[in-house]
């Protein structure tokens, strides 16, 4: 499934300008020439740029809004997207529970298997991943991950 760009330009400008309105709410901090609204305000006149473009190759190139694809059209795409919303919203609900380490092993293992990968390369790449991920966040970017069943 193809979104042509000219929609995807247009919900782009469209978010450009409801972040423009907003970055000009923000306060003037008191002494200094740039406020808190000046990056914001550069992102949004960034992406409005981005967004006027995309309407232009949209237009340019048009054959429809949407344009299907073969992949679209099997059943198993299909159930592979269903897995892959379950598997956010098992994460979403279980994580806090379970754990941050459980969890992401148990849902990268459950990925990596409805990929078609052999089971013992999905449970080792789910393992270091897992201890990669948790390392980086919780060591160097001190990020606290749920820790569930692994904590006090």
């Amino acid at each position: 499934m193809r979104i042509n760009d000219a929609i995807i330009g247009a919900v782009l400008l469209a978010f450009a300008i409801a972040m423009f309105a907003y970055a000009r709410t923000l306060p003037a901090i008191p002494g200094q020439e740039y406020g808190a609204a000046v990056f914001p305000v550069l992102v949004a006149v960034g992406l409005a740029g981005c967004g006027i473009l995309l309407i232009a190759s949209g237009h340019r190139h048009w054959q429809g809004a949407v344009s299907w694809s073969d992949w679209a059209r099997t059943h198993h795409a299909w159930v592979r997207l269903v897995v892959i919303f379950t598997l956010i919203l098992a994460y979403i609900l279980a994580a806090p529970a379970l754990g941050f380490v459980p969890t992401s092993i148990a849902i990268l293992l459950v990925f990596l298997l409805m990929m078609g990968v052999r089971w013992w390369i999905a449970a080792a790449v789910a393992i270091a991943a897992t201890i990669l991920i948790q390392q980086t966040f919780v060591g160097l970017l001190r990020v606290p991950l749920p820790l569930g069943l692994l904590g006090p």
